[in-house]
């Protein structure tokens, strides 16, 4: 969308692309960063999750993230560019789905069965006090699980007779809601990690923070079971998968973030900015601030719905890169290199800052969003999206970096 770049592409060629850009970024990323949470909460708070359920929850999401991936590079398939999980009408990307979906609610429940069980058996129940992260990743996994249950719910109830585009919507409107609230638990998840780790510190009211995490449980499981009583259709319009979910995520994310910069503030002198760990995490804290208030400010269907989107989007993928080379150390191994990790979340993050001031100009200036071309411009609304170009470009640079610099060991044999 950044104007002259846009020449080398068609219409079509963007609409695919946005898709699978969505699709991936958004998407396939945090489930399968959510997974690796689960393993790693798991056994941080004590849990035995099975081993065979996870080999087999990861064989299937593989499979299923490589044919989702086919229709992109082959430039095939009618794209839907439905709000949370946009679509391509092709055989390859709908099997990709179905095994994705599958492989992470299989993990989910692995997850939910081995913290229940060491709940129930008692001798965990010190642990569970004392690992938040631990709950937060189980309302992360009811929340897979509700939501899987609102796809399956509108897939089998939306009528029949509407036009195939808006049943689509219709179908993942729901769904799709409620997995942000998986998102946000593992991006708690992340920073309580983070503090704990690369501070030693931790909000201080463990209870509130435990109390804060259950809030948002019903919010989620109410947004499932809203498709037992209304149709699909209707709840894409009246709001109340909307309001669930932002009244859900407002009244438990936003406290939970001023008490993880409380800590962060109480925290001793001198601060670890050097560390990826604590870097990303504050990075990762400002774009979540800034994506929320731009969420409040003239929020209308142009560009600054995807500058609010990225802000939050930005702010868990922070978390999620930042305790990277934490759990790359678990496994034996270590970053390509020590300087590219320091630098790269702070890299990533100032693009993100740039793509969201960009598109929120733009948007302010009548930047319509999801548009390919640029008939509607004007000289305000181009400034805006050179912005959010720059941006990109950094924040590409930044992401490129994290995929060779941690993805690359991986690929090692551990001594």
């Amino acid at each position: 969308r950044t104007p002259v770049v846009h020449t080398l592409f068609s219409g079509s060629q963007f609409q695919l692309a946005l898709t699978s850009h969505v699709t991936f970024a958004f998407t396939v990323w945090f489930v399968a960063f959510a997974g690796v949470l689960w393993i790693y909460v798991g056994w941080r708070s004590g849990y035995r999750v099975s081993a065979r359920a996870s080999w087999a929850a990861l064989a299937l999401a593989i499979a299923g993230s490589a044919a989702m991936a086919v229709p992109a590079f082959l430039a095939s398939g009618k794209p839907y560019l439905n709000d949370y999980l946009p679509v391509i009408d092709h055989p390859f990307f709908w099997t990709g789905l179905v095994l994705l979906g599958v492989g992470v609610s299989l993990q989910a429940a692995a997850y939910l069965l081995a913290a229940g069980l060491a709940v129930l058996a008692g001798r965990r129940r010190r642990d569970l006090a004392e690992s938040p992260e631990g709950l937060a990743m189980a309302i992360g996994a009811l929340a897979v699980l509700a939501s899987a249950a609102a796809f399956l719910r509108a897939t089998a109830s939306v009528d029949p007779a509407v036009p195939f585009g808006y049943a689509l919507r219709a179908v993942v409107w729901g769904g799709g809601h409620i997995l942000q609230f998986l998102h946000v638990a593992g991006m708690i998840a992340g920073w309580l990690v983070a503090l704990a780790v690369a501070l030693g510190a931790a909000p201080r009211a463990r209870r509130v923070v435990r109390l804060l995490l259950a809030t948002l449980a019903p919010f989620a499981v109410a947004a499932g079971a809203a498709y037992l009583w209304w149709r699909p259709e209707a709840l894409l319009v009246n709001h109340l998968i909307t309001i669930l979910t932002f009244g859900g995520l407002g009244v438990g994310a936003v406290p939970l973030l001023f008490m993880a910069v409380s800590a962060v503030a109480t925290a001793p002198r001198p601060l670890p900015w050097g560390s990826p760990l604590f870097g990303g995490t504050i990075v990762s804290f400002l774009l979540f601030a800034i994506g929320g208030v731009m969420g409040l400010i003239g929020f209308t269907q142009d560009t600054r719905v995807p500058a609010h989107y990225h802000g939050m989007v930005g702010a868990v993928t922070l978390a999620y890169m930042a305790l990277t080379p934490l759990l790359l150390g678990l496994t034996g191994r270590r970053p390509l290199s020590e300087r590219w990790a320091r630098w790269q979340p702070y890299l990533y993050g100032l693009g993100l800052l740039g793509i969201m001031a960009g598109m929120h100009w733009a948007g302010g200036h009548g930047a319509p969003r999801k548009t390919f071309g640029f008939s509607w411009a004007n000289a305000q609304a181009l400034i805006g999206m050179n912005l959010m170009g720059v941006g990109s470009l950094l924040a590409l640079a930044g992401g490129l970096a994290f995929v060779i610099n941690m993805g690359a060991p991986l690929f090692r044999k551990t001594r």
